[in-house]
């Protein structure tokens, strides 16, 4: 990949502190996304091109973060009310940004509807052709870090007695959760498990398993004493998953 995506998104980050965690953590998070998105081109067999493509949408989906996290110190979307999705594409492209980062016009549309749709809870249908596959590759790969970043600066409280009824009907039914329903710390560990519900490619499933994405966050989740043999089992389950998947696709 040229440096030019690079050197520009360096560049960029000298406007904010990198000595705030925060902003450190998406930077590191916003570079694993870009080499994920070329492992999964490769195994996708796609372009030069292509994978080129998929290294800019992956250094540059969370773009707005940086910003969200300078007027706000958080990652919270709803707390906040700014989509961080939204607001990286008003800077890449109603402000004209993305020119600074890549020159090739005949894919803006792709990297737009790609990290337009990243953190949305579906797709929009109305995305077809290589935008709908840019937008589940760069979905895909997303999760993959999320969880590294999940196992390295977090920790969660797991009591079977303590998920809302939305929320366990939805990981019930093998569906994404929508944030706006957690209510609870449990909820938030059924909502990060759910996210294997929405992977894409059997390629990214190998991805998942080889990365012990599972296994990463597995120690991070405490579970209260009446609640650790279903803890042990709801990860069991989603192992399972992960594997008939790869068997299955």
């Amino acid at each position: 990949m040229s440096t030019k995506l690079e050197q520009a998104f360096d560049n960029y980050i000298k406007n904010y502190d990198l000595n705030n965690v925060k902003i450190k953590w998406k930077y590191y998070h916003s570079y694993k996304v870009k080499e994920l998105m070329k492992e999964l081109s490769y195994r996708l067999d796609l372009t030069e091109k292509e994978t080129e493509v998929a290294e800019v949408i992956g250094l540059l989906h969370d773009i707005g973060r940086f910003e969200q996290i300078r007027l706000t110190n958080s990652f919270s979307d709803i707390k906040n009310g700014i989509d961080h999705a939204d607001e990286s594409c008003v800077y890449l492209f109603d402000q004209g940004h993305i020119k600074d980062f890549y020159d090739d016009e005949d894919y803006y549309e792709i990297i737009k509807d790609a990290i337009k749709n990243h953190n949305k809870l579906a797709i929009d249908d109305k995305v077809t052709g290589k935008n709908l596959l840019f937008s589940k590759m760069i979905r895909d790969m997303d999760k993959v870090d999320i969880y590294r970043v999940l196992s390295e600066k977090y920790s969660y409280e797991y009591d079977k007695d303590d998920a809302t009824k939305e929320v366990l009907d939805s990981f019930n039914n093998e569906k994404s959760i929508d944030t706006k329903l957690l209510k609870t710390r449990t909820d938030r560990v059924y909502s990060f498990l759910a996210f294997i519900y929405d992977i894409n490619f059997k390629e990214s499933f190998n991805i998942f398993k080889e990365n012990n994405c599972v296994d990463k966050v597995f120690p991070i989740i405490k579970a209260k004493e009446n609640s650790k043999q279903e803890l042990e089992q709801l990860i069991n389950k989603i192992k399972k998953y992960i594997d008939k998947k790869i068997e299955t696709i």
